[in-house]
């Protein structure tokens, strides 16, 4: 997935098949579904995976790192895991022992949708590489970050901006510049180790300046809350009349 075009995707967190099935069809590169704070069930991850086009890829961010939360969604199908808060090497240990077969790590093995249920269990088994994304979200995480980023099986990081504000005791100031050098410290390490660096935009002002920055992956709003946004802003406007 590292490249230098950056993958436009968006973050998933209500359960409403009905819409967020037809992302990939509008030519989203990705989808970034939220267990962690989300409301998605399992029936409505199925589906968007299967109506998925060519191209587009399905993240799920796990509630916690646990071999339940990791054997769940890559059992689904998924292409790749963002695991939240990721602070400690143990937790990247983890986090690659239950997301790889042997000899890699130690995934159990079972019949499920992202082998069709058994019919393409030898190649899933054979080929099938997940994209391990831990979340750097904390002081904490930015200090070890040379570590989670030199293990050989972990693809990139993913920026957990709000929370990691808040961490550095700057909540919400984007712009300050004790958040943008730290932004730039872990852009800076995924250049050098090779590996994808992705974040969260909130609108597509923001998004653009990490295009014009070169970031592999931009998340670009949350549905709940474009949604009420969109219906504020039309509301609003009709009130003015």
């Amino acid at each position: 997935m590292k490249n230098k075009q950056t993958k436009i995707g968006t973050l998933i967190s209500l359960n409403i098949p009905q819409i967020t099935c037809q992302l990939s069809a509008l030519g989203y590169d990705f989808i970034f579904i939220d267990l962690e704070h989300g409301h998605v069930n399992e029936e409505t991850i199925a589906a968007i995976i299967l109506s998925k086009k060519p191209g587009c890829q399905v993240f799920i961010r796990i509630r916690d790192i646990t071999e339940a939360s990791i054997k769940m969604a890559l059992d689904l199908g998924c292409d790749g895991i963002i695991a939240p808060r990721v602070e400690q090497m143990s937790e990247i240990e983890s986090l690659v022992n239950y997301s790889f077969y042997p000899p890699v790590g130690k995934r159990s093995v079972g019949f499920g949708l992202a082998n069709q249920y058994g019919l393409d269990f030898k190649n899933y088994t054979a080929h099938f590489r997940p994209l391990i994304l831990p979340q750097v979200e904390s002081v904490k995480g930015v200090e070890n970050i040379e570590q989670i980023l030199a293990t050989e099986n972990i693809a990139g990081i993913f920026i957990g901006p709000f929370d990691l504000s808040m961490s550095l005791g700057i909540a919400g100031q984007f712009d300050s510049t004790i958040f943008t050098d730290t932004i730039d410290t872990l852009r800076n390490a995924c250049n050098v180790h090779e590996k994808l660096f992705g974040t969260f935009a909130t609108n597509i002002e923001r998004a653009s300046d990490e295009i014009a920055k070169g970031t592999d992956m931009i998340a670009v709003g949350v549905d709940a809350n474009l949604f009420l946004n969109q219906y504020a802003q039309m509301i609003d406007a009709l009130k003015r009349r």
